[in-house]
């Protein structure tokens, strides 16, 4: 694959990448800001929001990054609006054309998705 085709590639699962965050826990806090919004914008008839930022720094000597992810939402309440919001780490491995994994290439090269061990091939 040419440079200008990789940077184009998407290498990322975007499904794991956010189930890898913080363990599993920004996903169910996701789930959670998205359903509370939503419920409470349909109960209020008023907007609300949902704002999702990361933030990466590399690891020094590593080929991975610290991954800052936040997470914040504001939903309207019969009162006024209430606002919600958290702030994590999490250190991925970069591998080829950028891929963000929990673990690295090599060791995903052992074991399939199901994480049984494979012949490496």
């Amino acid at each position: 694959m040419s440079n200008a085709s990789a940077s184009t590639s998407a290498a990322t699962d975007v499904a794991e990448f956010f189930t890898d965050l913080d363990g599993g826990q920004f996903e169910r806090m996701l789930s959670v800001a998205l359903s509370k919004t939503a419920a409470a914008v349909t109960d209020n008839k008023l907007k609300g929001k949902v704002v999702i930022e990361l933030e990466m720094k590399p690891v020094t000597g590593t080929s991975m990054v610290h991954v800052q992810h936040q997470l914040k939402f504001q939903h309207p309440t019969r009162d006024g609006e209430a606002i919600e919001r958290v702030k994590r780490t999490t250190t991925l491995h970069v591998g080829k054309y950028g891929a963000l994994s929990l673990v690295p290439e090599s060791q995903l090269s052992l074991v399939d998705r199901a994480g049984q061990v494979t012949n490496g091939g």
